[in-house]
This record gives structure tokens, C-alpha cells and sequence, in this order.
């Protein structure tokens, strides 16, 4: 079948369409480079946390409806172009993508990133990638894994963090940054455990020696070996991983718990077989409603006219389970606007209990440890407004569940105005590559590059 708008183009309007993607396409990455730039002045000023935003890479997700992941490269991208002004300015005039430049910031350096430039110019994005990717592997081969980036210069030294990553002998790295009173629960747990692995492990070894009264001489010395000591702490963060697996306490979120929302009638007589929903809203089936209702725990909830939950007042401060599903039943997660945290979550009470709050459902809401902690530190506050839950930040602005937008209505006009007020003439030609079509041999590629990167050689060394 003929596509007709195909056909009402001729060849040369087909080629200046052709232009105009690829003059828009560099518009959009001149526009990057201005949105990174300023997204690298907010994060340096830590503006994220004035809303409440645990991350800067959670404000921009929420603020500008990015998914986290791809929020968290921009973030690092716009980081790691302060510190590449070459890069930074070849971006900023649209000579290279943004796919270009993301692979780019992962490897270079102020000292390497005119070689990645140069590259960068005479290569594809693809092949730019292969190229980077395979520079950090031989990097990490070349250090022995300890050529990875240190988190703590990429995100501040008062970031929490967890990571890993695989050594070369193929052991896993696990390396963690905790606020000092989350360091001392953790360290807390490993000595206790170690504690009791070493108190079995010392009568297992006095049982197997058969004198109990004379202490083994190689359990002393190996008491004060500092490698057996590092062993035997992994050793007990493990057992303490272990237990929480099997144990699993039931924090807010943290337990796998089927809900079925139900009433006495939908059990009863469900239409057209259905006889509750998840708390997604999926069906459940009458019958398979009935089984779950034949063992499951309940909690009756009483609804309000417009559907919504009733207080169940309660004289103590510790939430009860009863309260506590529901409160998981009616907010899912952390409430804060831009949070998604679905485990360990916190019942705050609103008006504090210490001043007469209820522990009732009107007066608790769901919050991550997090962001439980903010409030606390007074730089986010909650309060109930015309029987709604609402967040506000440290300047007393009302958090609102999605941001508006900001879009104009003309956004092309604008940023044509933008690159006239930065003398930017963009056509096709701006991006427009080097690359001689050639095939890119990856491996003569790498030695080149290690052997220009590599310390100078000692040629004004007499020889011999």
C-alpha cells in the first residue's frame, strides 16, 4: 500500500526535511547542554533539598517527569561537565550529542578529554561507546578494579549511599556511607553477631578437644589475627542478612503481604464472579476471595461517604497492626510528592502525639525513613488542609502531587531566541561527524589511546 504523504513530497522537499530533523535534533542537545548547566548550578547550591527532594536526581525526576534512572545520568553528566570544559564547550555549541557526551563523562579526565574529543568528532555515538566502555574495562584491569570513579567525589562526602562491584579475582565489593547513628545500628549488628558466632565457634572447638579447662592455643592466636578478625565480621554481616531473610520483620512495606478489598456483600454474592479487588484495583475472583477470607487476617474499615477511610482512634503511641494495614492500604508508599519508597516505611503522626495527636488513621501518614528524618529536622513539615494530606518545604510552599508545566505554548519561538541571544547558528552541518566509514578496530584502538595516556616516557634517560 502507497503512502500517500510520501508521495506528495518530492526529493528535494524529502531532503530538507532531512536537514530539519537534523537541525532540530542539534537544538535539542544545545538545549541539553543549557538545561545541565543550570541543573549544575541547583545541585551545587543543594536547591533539591529546599522541596523536600531526597536527591537532586529525585527533584528532577518529579520536577520534570523523567524517569529516575535516566534523572540520575543526567545528573552525573551535568556533574562531570564542570570539570571538562572542552567537552563542556563542544556540547554547549551543538558539535556533540548528547549520546556522545554521556559516554564520554564516564571515562575522561581534564588531561584526557581532547583525545575523547578528537575521538568523539571521528566516530559514531555507537562506536563511541564501544570505545569508552572498553577504555574503563582495561582501566579497571590495569589498577587491579580499584580504577572506579569514588562515589564520594560524585556525590559529596554527606551522601548515604550503598554499592558494589566485582574485583578481577571475582570477588564482590560491597561499600556503603551511613549517617553515624545508621553506622551504629549496622556495626551494632555485625558485633553482635559476631559475637555469638565466635562464643559457638569457641565451644565447639574446647568440646572437639576434649579439655575444656585448657584453652586451645591456636583459637588465642587466631583471635588476634587482623585477617581472621576482617573474616569473621563477613562472616557476621552475612548471618545478620541471613536472619533478616528468614525472619523478615514487619516494618511498614518491608513484609510480602496479599490485601484483598472486600466488603460483607462482594463475598457473599460478588458480580459476575468477582469477589474483591488488590490494592491496585486488579479482580479477584469470587472464589479465590472466599479462600483468602477463609484464613487471612481482617481489618474492617468503616468508609465515608466519599469513599474515604475513617479514623480508628487509639490512646498509645505505637501504631497498631490493625492501623497499620490500613495506613499501608490507603497511601501504598511514602507520600511525599516525588518519592517513591514502598519498604521501611514510617506512621508520622501529624499532630504530634507528644501534644495530644490520636494514633489514628486521620492523624498518621506513611513516610520513608528518609524523609520521617526531615521532618523531624523541621525542613519538611505536614499538615491536614480541607481533609487532605500536604507537604510543605522549608519556604512554606505547598508541595503539590505534580508539578506544573513549563511549557509556554512557545517553546520553539523561545529557544530559537535563546541560540540568537548565544550567537549560535545551527544548521545539519553543526553535528555532522568525521567518521570515514571505515570500521573501528577496537583493540588497536585501546593500545593507541593507553600508550598516549601513559605517563611520558623517560627519553632523557642516557642510554646504555
Amino acid at each position: 500500500m502507497s503512502d500517500t504523504c510520501h508521495e506528495s513530497l518530492t526529493p528535494d522537499q524529502l531532503d530538507a526535511l532531512g536537514d530539519e530533523i537534523a537541525t532540530f535534533a542539534v537544538r535539542i542537545d544545545v538545549a541539553e547542554h543549557a538545561l545541565l548547566t543550570r541543573l549544575r548550578t541547583f545541585d551545587a547550591h543543594e536547591a533539591w533539598g529546599r522541596s523536600g527532594a531526597l536527591s537532586c536526581a529525585s527533584w528532577l525526576s518529579w520536577r520534570t517527569g523523567v524517569g529516575i534512572k535516566a534523572a540520575r545520568e543526567k545528573v552525573r553528566v551535568a556533574r562531570a561537565l564542570g570539570e571538562l570544559s572542552k567537552i563542556d564547550a563542544a556540547f554547549g555549541r551543538g558539535e556533540l550529542s548528547y549520546s556522545k557526551v554521556r559516554a564520554i563523562t564516564r571515562v575522561a579526565t581534564p588531561k584526557t578529554e581532547q583525545d575523547f574529543l578528537d575521538i568523539a568528532q571521528h566516530t559514531t555515538a555507537s562506536q563511541l561507546d564501544r570505545l569508552t566502555g572498553g577504555y574503563r574495562r582495561c582501566k579497571l584491569l590495569e589498577t587491579g578494579g580499584s580504577g572506579e570513579p569514588n562515589l564520594g567525589d560524585l556525590l559529596g562526602d554527606d551522601s548515604r549511599y550503598v554499592r558494589q562491584r566485582k574485583t578481577v579475582s571475582g570477588m564482590v565489593q560491597i561499600e556503603m556511607q551511613l549517617s553515624p547513628e545508621e553506622a551504629a545500628v549496622v556495626l551494632a549488628a555485625i558485633s553482635s553477631a559476631g559475637t555469638a558466632e565466635q562464643a559457638s565457634a569457641g565451644a565447639t572447638e574446647q568440646a572437639s578437644a576434649g579439655a575444656p579447662d585448657q584453652p586451645c592455643a591456636a583459637q588465642s592466636s587466631r583471635i588476634s589475627d587482623p585477617q581472621l578478625r576482617e573474616e569473621q565480621r563477613a562472616d557476621a554481616i552475612v548471618d545478620v542478612a541471613r536472619a533478616y531473610l528468614k525472619h523478615r520483620p514487619r516494618t511498614l512495606g518491608s513484609s510480602h503481604q496479599i490485601v484483598l478489598i472486600t466488603t460483607k456483600d462482594l463475598l457473599e454474592q460478588g458480580p459476575d464472579g468477582v469477589g474483591g479487588f488488590m490494592r491496585d484495583g486488579t479482580p479477584v475472583p469470587l472464589h479465590v476471595a472466599r479462600m483468602l477470607a477463609c484464613d487471612g487476617s481482617r481489618v474492617d474499615v468503616t468508609l465515608g461517604e466519599q469513599g474515604e477511610l475513617l479514623d480508628i482512634g487509639r490512646s498509645t503511641r505505637a501504631i497498631p497492626s490493625a492501623i497499620g494495614r490500613a495506613l499501608w492500604i490507603r497511601d501504598g508508599g511514602c507520600r511525599v510528592p516525588g518519592c517513591d519508597h514502598k519498604q521501611h516505611l514510617h506512621g508520622h503522626h501529624i499532630h504530634p502525639w507528644a501534644q495530644g495527636g490520636p494514633t489514628s488513621l486521620a492523624n498518621l501518614v506513611l513516610v520513608c525513613s528518609a524523609h520521617h528524618r526531615m521532618i523531624h529536622e523541621e525542613r519538611l513539615s505536614t499538615r491536614i488542609s480541607e481533609g487532605k494530606i500536604v507537604f510543605i518545604d522549608q519556604r512554606g510552599r505547598k508541595l503539590p502531587g505534580v508539578p506544573p508545566s513549563a511549557a509556554t505554548g512557545r517553546d520553539l519561538e523561545e529557544l530559537d531566541l535563546y541560540l540568537r541571544d548565544a550567537d549560535l547558528h545551527i544548521d545539519p552541518s553543526v553535528s555532522a561527524g568525521h567518521w570515514d566509514g571505515e570500521p573501528m578496530d577496537l583493540a588497536d584502538s585501546l593500545t593507541w589511546m593507553f600508550i598516549a595516556h601513559s605517563e611520558p616516557a623517560q627519553s632523557a634517560r642516557p642510554s646504555t
